[in-house]
């Protein structure tokens, strides 16, 4: 346990070395139409205005800490099938408890509520991936305006992030972790601190995510290129709510707010992860159906069949095959494929410890 403590403690240290504030002591924290004191749990709604199309209203709760400390920006439900980080951050938003807390903690419970309650897979009613458009635009569509509104709103006043998500509800998936890798050693290390606590045992190393902060296209890449460490996480697919991938959330958020110094609780922290150094999604070549041979955590030799599209007679159309050797870390388990858009994402695994 007192190693674990150290470890944090040289964290927060790195972080704070890296440029990253802690919240105010005595200041009140706004996000949207919601403020919060210190020693306060206040929910309520971050407002998207209307625009070229119909705004919505994301809700949130600030967990404002009695002591100062790190402001964690916790985002779900940013896809409609994706139910175990909404299912977590509710979880979170009882059990945490502002006097106790070090800090505070901003819930996303929906970022982008269209798509859920909508039951859109991917994309919004604009026809956008919301995890593709940040860190958006005021005059944009609707995506683009939940992206600026959670920029402006949520991720400014952040010192660190974590992106909830799972397979949408057409991918079966393993859970895995991002950890991205920037060239910022400060940063860098930081955020595989915090990926190690959260606890997931297989880790994707991303270097390839765009370093123009102003075309950062990601949720988590934007609070990286604006100095802020940050984490991707994936947990659940196929629109299911098994608890086991709820509650493997729930904990490694926990766990990160404990290795951040923010409150007490217990470490899932990952020892020894594998370590995922090239990863590769494998688009369709067409439109039609999809007849999977593998599913996640499957290991698959470079060239080996993933699965094959027919036309809507059953006619084989195209085989699809893996472009190395790995792991398969989500696979489709639904027919409807269309031309273009991920069937898999597979991962080869190293032994080497990375170095950022």
């Amino acid at each position: 346990m007192r190693e674990r403590g150290r470890r944090g403690a040289l964290v927060v240290a790195l972080v704070v070395c890296a440029g990253v504030a802690t919240a105010a002591e005595n200041a009140p924290l706004r996000v949207g139409e919601v403020t919060a004191r210190p020693g306060e749990k206040v929910s309520g709604y971050l407002v998207v205005p209307d625009g070229v199309d119909t705004g919505l209203r994301i809700p949130v709760t600030i967990v404002h800490g009695a002591k100062p400390g790190p402001v964690l920006a916790l985002v779900a439900g940013t896809h409609g099938y994706e139910y175990p980080p909404v299912l977590a951050l509710q979880r979170l938003r009882a059990r945490l408890d502002p006097a106790a807390l070090a800090g505070s903690a901003i819930l996303v419970h929906l970022a982008n509520p269209a798509t859920l309650y909508g039951r859109r897979i991917y994309y919004s009613p604009d026809g956008k991936n919301l995890n593709r458009v940040y860190p958006g635009r005021a005059d944009g569509t609707l995506s683009e305006r939940i992206a600026f509104a959670i920029t402006s709103q949520v991720i400014a006043p952040a010192t660190h992030l974590v992106d909830l998500h799972c397979g949408d509800g057409n991918e079966s998936l393993r859970p895995y972790a991002y950890w991205q890798v920037t060239g910022d050693a400060r940063i860098d290390e930081a955020g595989k601190q915090m990926v190690l606590a959260f606890g997931l045992d297989h880790v994707v190393i991303d270097r390839e995510r765009p370093a123009d902060p102003e075309h950062t296209m990601y949720t988590s890449n934007t609070a990286v290129r604006r100095g802020k460490p940050a984490v991707t996480v994936e947990s659940g697919g196929m629109g299911s709510t098994d608890e086991a991938s709820v509650a493997r959330l729930e904990a490694g958020v926990l766990s990160v707010m404990a290795h951040l110094g923010m409150l007490e609780a217990p470490s899932v922290r990952v020892e020894h992860p594998i370590w995922i150094d090239r990863a590769q999604v494998v688009t369709s070549p067409a439109t039609g159906l999809w007849r999977p041979v593998v599913d996640q955590k499957d290991n698959v030799a470079s060239g080996a069949l993933l699965g094959r599209i027919t036309d809507p007679f059953g006619n084989v159309t195209h085989d699809v095959r893996a472009p190395f050797a790995g792991e398969v870390l989500y696979v489709l388990g639904t027919p409807p494929i269309t031309e273009g858009e991920p069937l898999a994402f597979v991962g080869h695994e190293t032994e080497v410890e990375p170095k950022p």
